[in-house]
């Protein structure tokens, strides 16, 4: 390995096939380089605004979703293929997540449980308090009156 990137896509790999965070990725290209990521002019890092511990699995998935697939797909032994192959793209981080619409389809389930969850808690507490309003076994008294003596 001769630049930077190659460091930087070697130990996202590495990271991504351990499954460790940004955070020890990061680690491991300063302590391979001596530099840090914000450093150097690289592809495929992670935006400012996403957490290091998030996971690298987590963060391909959602930013490089082209080699995540490669990673799922691919056993470790073609890791150098794919190492290659990046050398020579252009392919950076996604300006925004990618979600599949299976990730659509479960954020709109989780939702619709959410909802229903919801009547199901209301229409209970409706018929607890219609069931209380009737119940004989509450003894009501008379209402004291109090007077006030000056």
């Amino acid at each position: 390995m001769n630049t930077l990137q190659e460091y930087w896509d070697a130990c996202l790999i590495r990271a991504w096939r351990r499954q460790l965070s940004l955070l020890d990725a990061m680690s491991m290209f300063y302590s391979i380089t001596g530099k840090r990521i914000d450093e150097c002019e690289l592809l495929r890092t992670p935006f400012q605004n996403i957490p290091w511990t998030t996971g690298v699995r987590v963060f391909t998935a959602s930013y490089l979703p082209k080699v995540s697939d490669r990673l799922w797909d691919q056993d470790p032994e073609k890791d150098i293929a794919l190492l290659r192959k990046l050398q020579t793209s252009k392919y950076t981080t996604e300006k925004t997540a990618y979600r599949t619409n299976a990730d659509r389809d479960l954020a709109n389930e989780r939702a619709r449980n959410r909802r229903n969850k919801q009547v199901v808690e209301l229409s209970l507490t409706k018929a607890i308090n219609k069931n209380s309003a009737t119940d004989w076994n509450v003894t009501k008294g008379a209402a004291k009156i109090r007077v006030r003596r000056k």
